[in-house]
């Protein structure tokens, strides 16, 4: 691995070495994401916040010395249950490279990730830093491994800063990125004149810094007066939303295309909102959601949740067994009980989760039921007869205060073992 790292090393230095001499003339602003995600691990075994790390203290040791560079960055001052959408800080202000490599080496090496990804008001107040720089060329790497978790679209957010500073380049760095926020990091960079750059490992993340720390200024396409089609298979209602939040179209089980203006979108359905949907003139841009499946499904709701904000996004009851949802990796929660692991939703494709069910038997009408774990920890507290559990053992209370003072304690404490796919018949008599 050290000697892949010193390779990609040498070719980043060889990319430097071809920029023109006056690296004065250049001002690079460093977003580094230090969201409670950048605790994961990458494929070769580094969690993502040591890779990062290791990469700003790779590029600070091959930028020319004159370039002027800053370090800010986003969600390591508050929790995620703080849900802090203003939490940034810059670490290090500008000044050569040579000046302040190291103390920007050192404020990295004390990063602590935990928080939020305010991924917009980090950039907005990351161009505002740089619009006191006097150097030609004003450039933001922003690095993340996830997409927006506050309001607000980040891709429009570029564009209007670009539009706003003639100078300003943002490129992205995406390390580990799913499918839906690889997009959203593309979309930031198209929209602002710059690069994407994709790592998947600490030596990838070293040298995509590297070269997007001196990458050259794209010409921005612009838009044209011919109408694109967005396109997207959806179920129940999707409505499109324009930059100022109104809706503009809808997409639904029926009508799977929309017809629209060149311009960023976004598309809502239930709690989550799909943004930086970028549509092209004369273009079909196909959103490609994936779809929850489980079964067979009972009370209580199953929330499917956020596992970095820990914010629901959708609730599924008996008569709703589908959902659909952004690609990516959610939390899905029955009662007090998690299911083992982060639920993987694929682009396009259907992701099932065999659960079981306890049907409750009995003559005698109303009664509460507490459903626990082997521990003896308390999942739910419910009146229905139908509950939808994970696999599992579990012991069930049924609550005789009120209704079943005549049954003993065998009676009251009933251990089942439930199944994949079981409908499991337990009889209250």
């Amino acid at each position: 691995m050290s000697r892949m790292v010193d390779l990609l090393i040498v070719l980043s230095c060889a990319v430097l070495s071809t920029y023109p001499a006056h690296a004065q003339d250049r001002s690079v602003a460093l977003v580094l994401d230090a969201s409670g995600s950048m605790k994961a691990a990458l494929p070769d075994g580094t969690t993502r916040m040591d890779a990062a790390k290791t990469a700003v203290g790779r590029l600070v040791t091959t930028l020319d010395g004159r370039t002027r560079l800053a370090l800010r960055i986003y969600g390591d001052q508050s929790p995620t249950a703080k849900k802090d959408c203003k939490d940034t800080r810059l670490l290090g202000a500008f000044d050569a490279v040579e000046a302040n490599g190291a103390g920007i080496v050192e404020q990295a090496r004390q990063i602590q990730p935990q928080g939020y990804t305010p991924i917009t008001y980090a950039l907005t107040l990351a161009a505002h830093d740089l619009s006191a720089e006097e150097a030609n060329s004003h450039a933001v790497v922003l690095v993340s491994d996830g997409k927006e978790t506050c309001q607000g679209d980040p891709c429009a957010a570029a564009k209007a800063l670009a539009d706003a500073d003639a100078k300003l380049v943002v490129h992205t760095v995406g390390i580990g990125v799913d499918a839906v926020t690889r997009g959203q990091l593309q979309c930031i960079a198209r929209m602002a004149r710059g690069s994407y750059f994709n790592a998947n490992s600490a030596a990838e993340l070293t040298a995509a810094l590297g070269k997007a720390a001196v990458e050259p200024v794209k010409n921005r396409e612009l838009s044209g007066i011919a109408l694109g089609v967005l396109k997207m298979k959806a179920i129940g209602l999707a409505q499109i939303l324009g930059t100022d939040g109104q809706v503009v179209g809808a997409l639904n089980q029926v009508q799977a295309e929309a017809r629209l203006a060149p311009g960023i979108y976004s598309v809502k359905f239930g709690k989550q909102l799909w943004q930086g949907v970028e549509i092209r003139p004369r273009e079909t841009t196909e959103l490609k959601p994936g779809y929850l499946e489980i079964s067979p499904l009972g009370d209580p709701f199953v929330e499917v949740r956020e596992p970095e904000t820990e914010e629901q996004v959708h609730r599924m009851f008996w008569l709703e067994q589908r959902k659909m949802l952004i690609p990516g990796g959610y939390e899905v929660k029955f009662g007090n009980l998690l299911w083992p692991g982060l639920v993987e939703i694929k682009p396009g494709e259907t992701t099932r989760l065999q659960v079981g069910r306890l049907d409750i038997k009995s003559k005698i009408g109303a009664m509460y039921v507490r459903v626990l774990d082997r521990s003896g920890q308390e999942i739910i507290e419910t009146s229905s007869h139908r509950i939808a559990l994970p696999p599992g053992p579990y012991v069930l209370e049924i609550d005789s205060r009120k209704f079943f003072k005549s049954l003993t304690d065998e009676q009251r404490r009933i251990p089942v073992q439930l199944n994949a796919g079981e409908v499991l018949a337990v009889p209250v008599e």
